[in-house]
């Protein structure tokens, strides 16, 4: 009870606390104080509300969160274990940088393993869900590149990954997308018209059960994705930094 009362004043008292839990419907939100600081760094940190680089002082953070330093500690750790951290000291955290070389590895491994998921998961997806998914990416605000586009991005990517059948697979591409999300939060992409359509053409395929056309728009979006980084790198409009 002591710890609802609190998670309650918390959100009352940060506005940005309130809003990402009204991003999530304001349910599910994590039972215990360790979860619930996990759960809300971590998206900061795949929201650019934390940038990387960024040195994360428990004290300030903890301040912030309106919570002690012992839950916070503990969900530091595990952002530790996932990669999303580093260590900047023995006191202290920075957020995670990767280099474009990483980024690029990474698309290409993903490249294989999300044109597996979407076959695997051929016919295992409700109709509902497509659909739901197809409204959310028609919706986007194709003027600003904010959270909801990054919570299309994910459905669309995890969608077909859990429903693949394949736990190992599911949770391999969800780690590779973090890696991505660290490298392209550095300087947001502009690319919501270019995924939109992208994407649909995912969906257009999954719904016609063409598990080869579905295999292909995934690897073609991917590809489009890494040429465009690539392009933007050329003109030094994204910044390689060191890992």
């Amino acid at each position: 009870m002591k710890s609802k009362v609190a998670s309650s004043g918390a959100t009352r008292a940060n506005p940005k606390l309130a809003a990402l839990r009204r991003a999530r419907g304001g349910v599910d939100e994590p039972s215990n104080l360790t979860d619930r600081a996990y759960s809300v760094v971590r998206r900061l940190i795949l929201q650019r509300e934390l940038t990387g680089g960024e040195v994360l002082v428990e004290g300030r953070l903890a301040e912030r969160l309106e919570m002690s330093r012992t839950p916070l500690r503990e969900a530091l750790l595990r952002l530790e274990g996932e990669g999303l951290l580093v260590r900047a000291n023995a006191r202290s955290y920075a957020v995670r940088r990767i280099t474009a070389s990483h980024y690029f590895q990474c698309l290409q491994v993903r490249e294989r393993l999300e044109a597996q998921a979407v076959s695997l998961a051929m016919g295992r997806v409700p109709v509902a869900d497509v659909q739901r998914l197809r409204d959310s990416i028609l919706a986007l605000d194709s003027t600003q590149q904010g959270s909801s586009h990054w919570q299309a991005d994910d459905q669309i990517h995890g969608l077909f990954a859990r429903a693949s059948g394949n736990e190992m697979l599911a949770e391999t591409i969800a780690h590779l997308r973090v890696l991505c999300r660290l490298f392209e939060v550095v300087d947001p992409f502009n690319r919501i018209e270019e995924d939109r359509t992208e994407h649909l053409a995912i969906l257009d395929a999954y719904e016609a059960g063409d598990d080869v056309r579905a295999e292909q728009a995934v690897v073609a979006h991917l590809r489009n994705l890494g040429r465009y980084t690539m392009s933007r790198l050329s003109n030094g409009m994204v910044s390689d930094f060191a890992a």
